[in-house]
């Protein structure tokens, strides 16, 4: 037996009481008296009301099948200047009893307390329940859980940490492998939390079935499963089962056969658990994910797998068993499915389109964020490379946000545009779930005041040259940094790369960087990602100037994507003012860039750090800055070339990332600009 694990502390309807507001003043305690006569009572104060105080939760030390049943201890404590209005009430909700004094509680009294598992530990187990202790008007909720794992499942387990979470691989009885008379004997299962994982009863469970030829770290590093997950800003689990290892063979064993995926997910949920990483073992809504032969192992789990699944994501992955994804959509699961140019699944993804449209069923047909937001099956064409399209556009990450799962509490939110109208700014953010956010701004990118607080997904607030958002919890995590300081100019944050590219982190500030470089040189600006021109919340028309930021995003993000094409040639057909910078803008835009831009690739490095006398790579590595060619030439490369071309003098391209330059080089890079184009 482990000793018992860490319980957080609590008095219940009260969690957040002594935390301070932020941005507001911290008045409790003091005590001006100055000016008034004093009238109060000189004798005793009246006795506070009684309370109780105790532990949110209680988790029973981790046993395994063939073990004594746990058992552990808990203290309840009596607040305010009385004791208990009598003898207190116990109550228990699931397979445990509790050895608790009900008399009454003297004031300030501790009580210690047992709560044991009732659950007989001859077979593995996942059990939850909730204490209740009432007395007068004061109760206590303490939720339990106690978990009997499989004696087969390691003793020990090795945590990789990296950015993005935390990772085990090891050999769980309920894997794949050995089975039958199949000659497959790997038996591994990676286990991964992401960041701010919370470990609570509810959260997510997401488990991906590989493809043909494959391993279970080939297919984590190529694709980025587990960053992605981390991405994706869920509160879930990645349970990933290695299948035949790198053979042109789907079957997953055990996992097609009754109640596989179940087992699968309790031995995984039995690891976190001993580990210390999960307290509720509980699960929330499970997402099964596939790529290419997968289907069959995802198929077999919706229909045997013993657990009621939520969504379902197949990547290029529909070979077969169209019925069976079919009829899941039919009964009201999210389901996604895309299809290449060469994965072979085209012909079966419109089939099955046709089927749930003749069912009645909504399905779209592309994969843009507010259309995965809106609607709950999608099935349509990715132009990816088979292998690529669980990675390419982060389409992993932006499935699993719309799966039913909820959000990890410390996540970043997806800042949407910070626009100046009317001397405020308007912030707005991706609704995801309910959480109070925050909005913070800052003049100088260091100081941040809290400007407001609300459960909404808007807020106004006074302009400040740096601006962001972040939920209102310990420890949240800040969005990308925006600002909104006029109207003058826009920039159009449009770097969503993060896997693959010099910058990695999951937020960035550089459209917050770009906008304190105009108004050093006296121009106002506002902010909006990409995605809110794409989906028209915010008009380059509305503005004379945009700044478009590109920074090291390639062909795999989706550069320049349709409707941005078209919101850009509309914009600068009606002779609007457009300067565009990024070290893939040649390399990944093609013919669009020359018929639209008026600006030509040349190469796809130029083998230097120099521009004009400034020094690129500074905020962040520029490894292949693109070398231009049009019109006029503005700026130079130490090695000889174009970094950037003008037409017009109201088109600008700029071949690398304007954000890598250090400040100073900023604001003077943005001087020339803003002289160039008027």
């Amino acid at each position: 037996m482990l000793p018992l694990l860490v319980v957080l502390a609590c008095t219940p309807g009260s969690k957040d009481a002594d935390r301070p507001h932020p941005g507001r003043d911290d008045t409790s305690g003091t005590d001006d008296t100055s000016g008034a006569d004093d009238t109060s009572d000189t004798g005793d104060s009246a006795p506070g009301p009684f309370s109780l105080s105790g532990p949110a939760a209680v988790a029973l030390p981790y046993v395994s099948v063939g073990d004594a049943r746990p058992s552990a201890s808990f203290t309840i404590t009596a607040g305010g200047d009385e004791g208990s209005p009598g003898a207190l009430t116990v109550e228990i909700s699931g397979p445990f009893t509790v050895d608790l004094d009900a008399s009454p509680l003297a004031p300030g009294e501790a009580r210690s307390g047992t709560v044991t598992s009732t659950t007989a530990t001859t077979s593995p187990a996942l059990t939850s329940g909730t204490l209740s202790v009432t007395a007068g008007d004061a109760s206590l909720d303490i939720d339990l859980a106690a978990v009997v794992g499989d004696a087969a499942i390691p003793a020990t387990s090795t945590w990789q940490a990296d950015d993005w979470g935390e990772c085990t691989t090891l050999d769980l009885p309920s894997a794949p492998f050995p089975y039958g008379s199949a000659s497959y004997t790997d038996s591994s299962v990676k286990i991964c939390v992401p960041t701010g994982f919370t470990g609570e009863s509810g959260f997510g469970v997401v488990s991906h079935f590989h493809g043909f030829n494959a391993t279970i770290d080939e297919v984590d590093d190529y694709q980025q499963l587990h960053p992605q997950l981390d991405l994706s800003g869920r509160d879930a689990i990645l349970v990933l089962p290695q299948g035949p290892v790198e053979a042109s063979d789907g079957d997953f064993g055990r996992l097609d056969t009754t109640d596989g995926l179940a087992h699968l997910v309790r031995d995984a949920i039995s690891v976190l658990y001993r580990d210390g990483r999960v307290t509720g073992p509980v699960a929330g809504p499970v997402v099964l994910t596939s790529h290419s032969g997968g289907y069959s192992g995802t198929a077999n789990s919706i229909e045997v797998g013993g657990l009621p699944v939520a969504a379902v994501h197949l990547f290029d992955s529909v070979y077969a068993d169209e019925a069976t994804f079919a009829a899941f959509a039919e009964d009201g699961g999210v389901l996604r499915s895309s299809y290449t140019s060469g994965g072979g699944t085209d012909d079966n993804n419109l089939a099955l389109a046709s089927t749930l449209r003749g069912a009645g069923v909504d399905v779209d047909t592309t994969f843009t964020d507010d259309v995965l937001g809106g609607g709950r099956v999608t099935i349509g064409f990715i132009d990816s490379a088979h292998g690529d399209t669980l990675s390419d556009d982060r389409s992993y990450a932006r499935w699993l946000t719309t799966s039913g799962v909820r959000r990890r509490p410390t996540a970043p939110p997806e800042l949407v545009a910070t626009v100046f109208d009317g001397g405020q700014a308007s912030v707005s953010w991706r609704a995801d779930g309910d959480f109070a956010a925050v909005v913070e701004g800052s003049d100088d990118g260091d100081t941040w005041t809290v400007l407001t607080q609300t459960t909404h997904d808007t807020a106004t607030v006074p302009g400040h040259t740096y601006l962001r958002v972040r939920a209102d919890v310990d420890g949240a995590e800040p969005s990308d940094t925006y600002g909104a300081t006029g109207s003058s100019w826009l920039v159009v944050d449009g770097f969503d790369r993060v896997f693959g590219g010099s910058w990695t982190a999951p937020t960035q500030t550089f459209a917050g960087l770009m906008g304190a470089a105009l108004g050093a040189n006296g121009a106002t600006f506002s902010v909006a990602s990409n995605e809110a021109v794409a989906e028209g919340a915010v008009s380059l028309g509305d503005y004379d100037h945009v700044l478009w930021l590109l920074g090291d995003e390639s062909d795999a993000d989706r550069t320049f994507e349709d409707r941005e094409q078209a919101a850009i040639e509309d914009y600068v057909g009606a002779g609007g003012t457009f300067v565009t910078s990024g070290s893939e803008i040649g390399y990944s835009t093609g013919s669009w860039l020359s018929s639209t831009l008026h600006a030509s690739y040349v190469a796809d490095d130029a083998g230097t750090s120099a521009v004009e006398s400034w020094t690129t790579g500074v905020t962040y590595p520029e490894d292949y800055p693109d070398v231009l060619d049009g019109t006029d030439v503005l700026w130079t490369y130490g090695t000889g070339g174009a970094a950037a071309v003008s037409w017009h003098d109201r088109v600008v391209v700029i071949g690398f990332a304007i954000e890598t330059l250090g400040k100073a080089d900023r604001e003077a890079a943005i001087g020339e600009l803003l002289a160039w184009v008027g």
